[in-house]
């Protein structure tokens, strides 16, 4: 008896390192998967570095997107009801508010509702691109192979990142380190959609909107001068790259998820 027992003691534990591996594979999700980068400078042919650079990238903006416009659905649900929002949306329109570095406010009115219309849009895969492909050299930059940083966004905590190799002796930045090319796009989106620097893009954005008309990089590019301390050479360099690669060509339509949109107030 007691060899019975001591022959299903091993069985036992087997059966529940299988089902504890079973159950963590199943947990784990594309959010908590770290996506590996493709390695841009071994490929010589600069064709194919160009479109495996804009293909490996494009999933993340459109997932992003995606996400933004779900959220905008959200809250033109909000906006539409016809009692205010309860405790739960009035927790996750202030998560946006937060998001967006927008003030507190106690009451929530039709004003300040959509005023976050401004900051939930679509960022176009063309600019994103663009923009990706000048400030990593095309992945090959330092920041882009070590930190998966592509766009050169900066941190402010000691450790937090790359430190620059010809940075001020009296600067404190550091280039930020991301887990994955799929956080520095997330992280790049919500830069453009909430820093002050780029309010002038965000209200020609809804202007566009208001309009009906497409939301494209180059029609939102001048927005982006505060980005460079070279201002309009630098969005000449973006609007040029935009027109050369053709990168309309890999804009997403995203009609489908705002046509039951509310008119947004002026």
């Amino acid at each position: 008896m007691k060899k019975k027992i001591l022959w299903l003691v091993p069985a036992a534990i087997a059966i529940i390192v299988w089902l504890t591996i079973e159950i963590s594979k199943q947990d784990i999700t594309p959010e908590t998967k770290t996506v590996t980068s493709p390695d841009f400078a071994s490929i010589l042919d600069g064709t194919e570095k160009k479109e495996t650079f804009f293909n490996y990238l494009v999933p993340f903006v459109v997932e992003k997107n995606r996400r933004i416009l779900e959220d905008r659905q959200e809250l033109t649900r909000i906006i539409d009801n016809s009692t205010p929002p309860n405790k739960e949306e009035k927790r996750w329109l202030g998560a946006l508010r937060g998001i967006f570095k927008l003030k507190k406010v106690g009451v929530y009115t039709p004003d300040t509702l959509e005023q976050l219309y401004l900051h939930l849009d679509v960022i176009p895969e063309s600019l994103v691109l663009a923009q990706a492909a000048n400030e990593s050299a095309w992945g090959t930059s330092r920041f882009a192979v070590k930190g998966n940083n592509y766009f050169g966004q900066w941190c402010f905590r000691k450790g937090c990142g790359l430190v620059p190799e010809f940075r001020e002796d009296e600067a404190a930045h550091e280039v930020r380190r991301f887990k994955d090319a799929r956080e520095s796009v997330f992280a790049y989106i919500d830069n453009l959609n909430s820093n002050r620097a780029y309010r002038s893009l965000r209200n020609t954005r809804a202007e566009l909107r208001k309009k009906k008309e497409d939301i494209t990089g180059l029609k939102l590019v001048g927005g982006v001068s505060s980005y460079s301390q070279r201002g309009k050479e630098y969005v000449k360099e973006i609007a040029t790259l935009i027109r050369y690669n053709k990168l309309w060509r890999f804009n997403t339509d995203y009609s489908s998820l705002i046509s039951n949109e509310s008119e947004i107030k002026k």
